[in-house]
């Protein structure tokens, strides 16, 4: 789960569920903030314990969807899918996001992310000993090349517990 933060990747409805919705077109190129991922980070978590990850995202938009390839530490860890969905009453641009894992593991539902200027909001639900649990990434652009993030959950969907908090760094 904190490998595919990253992209605040989540669990949601089949894709083939969307795919037989008609994708509303988004004004400009809903897909120019994503390649912002693209290329070589160095992460420093400061909690729950102060580490430094290093993070290779190879992004690539292939028609209608975009991908990352997440490489963890020289190790791939997940393609993430973004899908765009529309765009909010307030401007937002939203996407529907979905990891594939390395290791194989079952995908779950879509999770969403919400692009409002600096600030990314990625949400899923996932269950936790058979108990509903709500998550969000907070990612908070400060230029091109420096994220700031905040991994939360909840049982409620209001009060938040920080998980992991830290920085990214663009580092090529």
């Amino acid at each position: 789960m904190k490998r595919i933060r990253m992209f605040g990747a989540g669990l949601a409805v089949l894709a083939s569920a969307f795919l037989a919705q008609p994708v509303p077109r988004l004004d400009g190129d809903p897909y120019a903030p994503l390649k912002l991922y693209d290329g070589t980070w160095e992460i420093r978590v400061s909690k729950p314990e102060a580490k430094t990850d290093h993070l290779v995202n190879h992004c690539a938009q292939t028609g209608l969807f975009f991908s990352c390839e997440q490489v963890v530490n020289g190790k791939s860890t997940a393609l993430v899918v973004f899908l765009p969905i529309g765009t909010s009453s307030n401007g937002a641009e939203e996407y529907r996001t979905q990891p594939l894992l390395a290791s194989g593991a079952p995908g779950g539902e879509w999770g969403k992310l919400t692009i409002l200027g600096d600030n990314w909001l990625y949400t899923w639900d996932s269950q936790d000993s058979k108990k509903l649990v709500h998550w969000q990434v907070k990612n908070h652009f400060t230029g091109k090349d420096r994220i700031h993030f905040e991994v939360q959950s909840s049982e409620d969907g209001t009060n938040w517990n920080l998980q992991s908090a830290g920085d990214e760094q663009r580092s090529e």
